[in-house]
């Protein structure tokens, strides 16, 4: 009879934990990181030396605060801080973050031994949903969820006047496994009044197109019988070049983890949902398929599946904590090499737009906005821009709704976002001034500090910007030492000056291969 197969995880997991084979935690195939799109190059060469996960890597959700008298530098001005929970979060590959599941292969029968070469079976992984269904009224609902993340809150930023956060349970039900037992016992009573049942979903393939649909439940009977679950390749890890024969009989297999996908699915309401999204609950589980023992070949492949890895969420394409770790640099485009350009004959390259008859928007005055009606819509032409003329016009607007949308709003933080090099001689005149009891008001008045003046519209990034402040927060007039923190906190010199390395995992001691 053939043996079976059971699935752990990696060696190099189990030796950095602390625990063996029988033990819970290496029944879960392993997540590993990495911050190279040559991310395969280094899991092959050596499977265990990847990105360390950090506070980064954990789920978290904006909660309202309110800066206290004791706040300095940009926290005077922030509004919201980060809880985090025990949730793992995966970022997308434009965050430089990419993943691979690695799994330790063995066979299924006392001792669990390792299985040798395996060249006749087939290792896979398969992308599950955990789908949370929570029966009870709305308000009781999010006063849990709010009672769930105040004390997260409590913990993480004592001090801190935290107010509620807008969320629902069912995104924080996976997300805190960790202080679950304690959580449970202090609000028994209102949990008593809510039930969740969570559902293990599979991405389901077919000539319908995909769903994802509960595991052993059958399709519609609207819709194709013909579907299977969709399951992604994984690899066979060869032998690092000073492994001793003994490690050279591991079976480890590793297989890219999706975090990106364009596909899209019609739910059970007929709302057409993205296949991945930032709000789902993930798990993958490795497969492993061997082909049926002679005599009975028309048998379907013996299958053994791995215990879930640890559930996580994927990150959107725009969360901050991702975008960090990418740099896109863009060069504007050099005014006085276009006008250069201009006196030359045009060449075929640029933006082509063709506009329909009937749908050309026609000139309006630059004076004032035109009356209802009196738009006028041309007919077709096509035209060709330069790519530079459209940089140049989105950037002039950026830049100068940018400062409206600050002031209009008191979104003073935004300034922090923007890391502009004005010269250093700017942001030391303004410290100085400041810290000599300068105040905001003078400077708006047109006082004998011409120089101060001019450094902060520069700083700021707003023509006569004493003004504006003065003008949309009045404690900016009295509190100098408000204007000393917000000038301090978009210095670029208080700026990280560099990307941080991220801390890497060593890969310890093969036990199979003794030293010496």
């Amino acid at each position: 009879m053939t043996t079976g197969f059971q699935l752990r995880a990696p060696w190099y997991e189990r030796e950095r934990g602390g625990f063996d084979l029988r033990d819970p935690r290496a029944r879960r195939p392993t997540i590993q990181m990495y911050d190279r799109a040559d991310f395969v190059d280094q899991v092959t060469k050596d499977p265990g030396n990847s990105l360390k996960f950090t506070l980064d890597d954990r789920w978290s959700y904006p909660v309202p605060v309110i800066p206290g008298g004791s706040a300095k530098g940009r926290d005077r001005f922030i509004t919201s801080k980060l809880v985090h929970t025990s949730l793992r979060k995966l970022y997308q590959p434009s965050h430089s973050r990419f993943y691979v599941v690695v799994v330790e292969v063995f066979c299924d029968t006392p001792g669990l031994p390792r299985a040798g070469s395996h060249g006749d079976i087939g290792v896979s992984l398969v992308m599950r949903r955990q789908h949370t269904a929570v029966g009870a009224s709305r308000a009781v609902v999010r006063r849990l969820a709010r009672t769930l993340m105040a004390d997260l809150a409590k913990d993480q930023h004592q001090g801190a006047s935290v107010g509620e956060p807008d969320l629902d349970v069912h995104e924080l039900w996976w997300g805190t496994e960790a202080d679950r037992v304690r959580f449970e016992q202090d609000h028994s009573l209102l949990l008593d009044q809510v039930e969740a049942q969570t559902t293990e979903q599979a991405w389901m393939v077919g000539a319908a197109g995909g769903q994802w649909r509960a595991l052993g439940v059958p399709p519609a009977p609207d819709r194709p019988q013909d579907d299977r679950e969709e399951e992604l390749p994984m690899w066979r890890l060869p032998p690092r070049a000073d492994d001793c024969d003994a490690a050279r009989t591991r079976s480890l297999w590793f297989g890219l983890v999706p975090t990106y996908s364009a596909d899209h699915w019609t739910d059970e309401r007929g709302t057409i949902q993205p296949k991945l999204d930032n709000s789902a609950i993930y798990q993958l589980r490795c497969l492993v398929k061997r082909p049926p023992e002679r005599g009975h070949e028309h048998c379907p492949p013996v299958l053994d599946v791995s215990e879930p890895t640890r559930p996580f969420r994927l990150a959107a394409a725009y969360d901050p904590d991702g975008t960090k770790n990418h740099t896109v640099s863009i060069t504007a485009p050099d005014l006085r090499r276009l006008a250069a350009r201009a006196g030359q004959k045009q060449g075929p390259g640029g933006v082509r737009i063709t506009t329909p008859p009937k749908s050309g928007l026609g000139p309006i005055s630059t004076k004032s906005m035109p009356a209802a009606g009196l738009g006028s819509l041309g007919g077709g032409s096509i035209c060709t821009f330069a790519i530079e003329l459209f940089f140049i016009v989105a950037f002039f607007l950026f830049l100068l709704f940018l400062p409206i949308v600050v002031l209009a709003f008191q979104l003073w933080w935004m300034l922090a976002l923007r890391f502009c090099i004005p010269p250093s001689a700017s942001f030391k005149l303004l410290a100085e001034y400041f810290a000599a009891g300068g105040l905001l008001v003078d400077l708006a008045a047109g006082g004998p500090h011409p120089k101060e003046s001019a450094a902060l519209d520069e700083v700021i990034g707003v023509p006569d910007a004493a003004k504006e402040l003065v003008k949309n927060n009045s404690t900016f007039a009295t509190h100098p030492e408000e204007v000393e923190d917000l000038v301090a906190g978009i210095d670029p010199t208080n700026a990280q000056p560099s990307p941080v390395e991220p801390d890497h995992l060593v890969t310890p001691p093969d036990p199979l291969c003794p030293v010496g």
